[in-house]
């Protein structure tokens, strides 16, 4: 059984035809897609400026995938404080192992820095913006 077994046919003029193949051109869907996400968006957000995201299921799991990957690094960073702090309190380690150690972790925190901004930023932009899903 097909996934859309439904249609709708509607009329349309040369230039919005044109137009609405040139958009899902530029957005790399299908004109069938377009309609699709076109579709999700809440009648409020229409004619305002806000911009529609459209995000398909390959796009949500690298988005994932990267999530995770600074969820982990991040974890690798308070696991080595920890064992750090540990290692102070039970007094096996002096002052010069703690502030290279220190330096090492102040290092990779600061390394993590720009993509944490840059990921940041990104997830700010969606969350103010009307979001559509493919589901393909």
């Amino acid at each position: 059984m097909e996934r859309h077994s439904k249609q709708i046919h509607v009329r349309m003029s040369e230039d919005e035809i044109e137009r609405a193949k040139r958009l899902a051109t530029d957005t790399g869907m299908t004109l069938s897609d377009l309609i699709r996400v076109l579709l999700q968006m809440p009648a409020t957000s229409v004619g305002e400026d806000g911009r529609l995201i459209v995000i398909d299921r390959t796009t949500a799991a690298k988005l994932t995938r990267e999530m995770r990957r600074w969820g982990h690094h991040y974890n690798q960073a308070v696991h080595a404080l920890n064992a750090i702090a540990y290692y102070l309190r039970a007094n096996d380690m002096d002052a010069p192992d703690v502030l290279e150690e220190l330096d090492r972790a102040s290092g990779k925190l600061a390394a993590m820095q720009p993509g944490v901004e840059a990921l940041r930023r990104s997830v700010e932009d969606v969350a103010g913006s009307v979001i559509a899903t493919l589901g393909r």
